[in-house]
């Protein structure tokens, strides 16, 4: 065998080290290819993140908009055709503004839907539709549109009053005395005044009370209304003494002290919930001529003395709680339900269409104020309406709610 130089076995390892080297930048090379391409992946997930993420605030957004805009009168408050303020018994077609930046280097865009058709999963299979309850579905996109997110709610009136409300004109805890030309009419049932004490009305030769006459058939909304004494009969004044239209001395209704006559005619448990509802809704005045022209929910806080003004409409009914005493004069007009946690004082010619409910407490002590709890010489014209709220088309302001468990995101 002929023998391996020393020269050869040179030869040989210099073969060995560019085969290294070789292998070596091989796996340099896939490493780096590995590594940029994990960047990429992780640079694109990072990117649709971002995209995702704007998708979504848009969506909320829109969202938020929607139920404000459901909030402050229901799905149908315009008129398609012209855009202008009104109804046309279509559900209302809404824009939604587009988000944009701070820098204004980024603007993201949604779409609103309202829906109100029966046998979607916010209105039963069957349901008469209305636009007090339905599907709001928003759709909002990334600010290059390559993200989208949808959400939906389902939206409907909040239900303040137990049974729909009284079924009385005026209620009370405590005794009524009004010396004055008032009328308290109610043509859908035939109960006008409900005490927990008695009801004085035989020192007041011009007061009485009235239920619908027979006679007059059928009635339209407007008559049934009407502050005057058409289509209705005499029943009590003070000559014929009270009639079976006034219960009085009720001791059921007079062992409801504060807060558990509140809850009588409310579903929530306390004056502070129902008082931060229309906080919430930024209606919340310490001057009750604050609330003139404003319908829905109102909380009126300490004693007030109303000397004018109108509060809510036959459209838009307001609920108003003056959270202390109540004096009025002068001619006021107030449609929907006005509550006084304390007594009530009446002077001057104020209409009321609908209820009025004293509770007749002493806020200082929580005890029942002194008799009389109702009182005053003025001309009241108080007429029932009878379920001032679930009659209306659309939902007062205020007084609606998000559905809850119906949120859903996909």
């Amino acid at each position: 065998m002929k023998p391996i130089k020393q020269r050869d076995l040179k030869n040989q390892c210099g073969a060995a080290t560019l085969l290294t080297a070789v292998v070596l930048l091989i796996s340099i090379t896939l490493i780096t290819f590995l590594t940029s391409k994990t960047v990429l992946v992780e640079t694109q997930m990072a990117a649709d993140n971002y995209r995702t993420s704007q998708a979504v605030a848009a969506a909320n957004y829109a969202m938020d908009y929607g139920v404000n805009y459901f909030d402050a009168g229901g799905f149908d408050q315009k008129i398609n055709a012209t855009g202008a303020d009104g109804s046309d018994n279509i559900v209302d077609t809404v824009l939604v503004p587009n988000l944009v930046s701070e820098d204004g280097s980024q603007t993201t865009t949604a779409q609103l839907t309202f829906n109100n058709a029966a046998g979607t999963r916010c209105v039963a299979a069957g349901a008469a539709p209305s636009m007090k309850t339905g599907l709001i579905t928003t759709t909002g996109f990334s600010d290059d549109s390559l993200a989208s997110r949808t959400i939906t709610q389902c939206v409907g009136p909040l239900e303040l009053l137990r049974d729909d409300g009284p079924d009385q004109s005026l209620v009370s805890q405590g005794q009524v005395a009004l010396t004055g030309n008032t009328h308290i009419i109610n043509r859908y049932t035939n109960t006008t005044i409900w005490s927990g004490e008695k009801v004085l009305i035989g020192n007041s030769s011009s007061m009485d009370t009235r239920i619908k006459d027979l006679a007059s058939g059928a009635l339209t909304q407007n008559q049934l209304l009407d502050p005057t004494t058409a289509n209705t009969q005499l029943v009590s004044n003070k000559n014929l003494g009270n009639g079976l239209d006034i219960i009085d001395n009720d001791p059921n209704l007079k062992k409801l002290v504060g807060v558990e006559f509140f809850k009588s005619f409310f579903v929530v448990e306390s004056r502070e919930q129902l008082k931060q509802l229309a906080i919430a809704a930024g209606q919340y005045y310490t001057d009750i001529s604050s609330a003139t022209g404003k319908s829905g929910l109102i909380w009126i806080e300490g004693d007030q003395h109303i000397t004018g003004g109108t509060y809510g409409s036959t459209t838009a009914p307001a609920i108003i709680v003056v959270n202390g005493d109540l004096h009025t004069s002068g001619n006021s007009t107030t449609y929907g339900l006005l509550y006084v946690t304390g007594k009530e004082d009446i002077g001057g010619t104020p209409t009321i269409i609908g209820s009025n409910l004293v509770e007749g407490t002493n806020l200082a002590t929580g005890l029942p104020a002194a008799a009389p709890v109702v009182s005053g010489n003025g001309t009241l014209n108080l007429v029932f309406w009878q379920g001032l709220t679930s009659t209306l088309s659309n939902p007062s302001p205020g007084l609606i709610a998000a559905i809850s468990g119906s949120w859903r995101d996909w």
